[in-house]
């Protein structure tokens, strides 16, 4: 649960005026304007704008509040970090991110960026912490050093399950930054809870629910390869795979034993896109959830579909694709090279091995 209480006690230490990062979906920024009505001088948003509406991808511009007639300084236009002058009004920067636990969601990008900038200037930084759905999973490669970026941003699993405010702690260690750094933590939440909790807040336009969060990392390569769609439009954004040359009782038989081991179930579902390629046209399509929260891998089994798809498809599936954008995503090549050649077994223990690794540096608040 959001610590809103300790949040503001502990902006009441002092009568500095501060920034916020957040969006409109967070009662974050009313609740502040209500408590320091005249401390709160500047508003940030991330990917999607404060208030939600722009689609993946499309650049903000900044903007005023049209209630409370503060700047919104857009960190996804251009400019993807705040400058001095966006930070020329505050002494102490609030951050709250409603994040999901996964490399290439741009809002870590994002956290990085500003704890970077707030570093540079000297401005004190406050995460308000936050939970992510997946918390308890850990899968997926690490990130390359020649595939950093802003889908990459920091050297973690895909699936991480830290928290913002645990990523923000990971990131000043390692990138050894000078700032004045506060979490305000969550109550009574830990990593090991999976279920929703109330008044879950869908964190982008796409990102409709819970279990679309859940499987996202599942299913977000379709990015790079548009011939398959998963429905990013509709009300079962990630949560479908499907196209009209697809097969998906064949398909799913050479799945079955796979995604059984990474705890997804899968059922035929029939639907129609709302948006891409395929808009209006019904497809026989294949849907998946959560069989086992405990030993759920959604990165492996992610990889398996695609090497599947790949192996009864192959020309299909690339038709129109992106190879650069799957690197990027996976912040290296070599998911793409293994789906190629079929070949998944060493980079399955190469993820293992790296994670062991990982594990010194973790940072795990709950």
């Amino acid at each position: 649960m959001v610590n809103y209480d300790e949040l503001i006690k502990r902006l009441s230490r002092t009568d500095e005026p501060f920034g916020l990062l957040t969006m409109q979906a967070t009662s974050t920024t009313s609740r502040l304007m209500k408590v320091f009505p005249s401390r709160l001088k500047a508003l940030y948003a991330a990917e999607h704008g404060f208030f939600g509406t722009t689609a993946t991808g499309e650049l903000n511009q900044g903007s005023y509040h049209p209630f409370f007639n503060l700047p919104i300084h857009s960190l996804y236009g251009e400019f993807r970090k705040p400058t001095p002058e966006m930070l020329s009004s505050i002494k102490r920067m609030v951050i709250d991110l409603c994040d999901i636990g996964v490399r290439c969601y741009s809002y870590l990008a994002t956290l990085k960026y500003t704890l970077e900038a707030c570093a540079e200037n000297g401005v004190p930084v406050t995460v308000l912490d936050r939970e992510v759905p997946m918390g308890n999973v850990e899968d997926g490669p690490m990130r390359e050093d020649a595939f950093a970026g802003f889908s990459a941003p920091i050297n973690v699993p895909f699936c991480h399950g830290m928290t913002p405010g645990e990523c923000a702690i990971w990131i000043r260690t390692d990138e050894k930054l000078d700032l004045d750094l506060d979490v305000v933590p969550l109550k009574e939440w830990n990593h090991k809870k999976h279920e929703p909790w109330p008044n879950f807040i869908p964190p982008s336009p796409d990102i409709r629910s819970w279990d679309c969060a859940v499987a996202y990392p599942m299913t977000v390569f379709t990015e790079a390869y548009p011939a398959i769609d998963c429905d990013r439009d509709g009300p079962l954004a990630f949560r479908v795979i499907g196209a009209p040359w697809m097969d998906s009782r064949r398909l799913m038989d050479d799945l079955r034993v796979g995604l059984d081991t990474c705890g997804v179930e899968m059922r035929p579902y029939r639907y129609m896109p709302r948006g891409g390629r395929y808009s209006c046209f019904n497809l026989n399509g294949i849907m998946f959830s959560v069989s086992r929260p405990y030993g759920y891998n959604p990165v492996t089994a992610g990889t398996i579909v695609l090497s599947t798809l790949m192996k009864h498809y192959g020309d299909k599936v690339k038709a129109g694709s992106h190879p650069d954008v799957l690197d990027r995503l996976m912040g290296t090549d070599r998911v793409r090279k293994a789906v190629e050649s079929g070949s998944l077994g060493a980079l399955f223990q190469s993820w293992i091995d790296a994670h062991d690794e990982f594990e010194n540096t973790k940072v795990c608040l709950y």
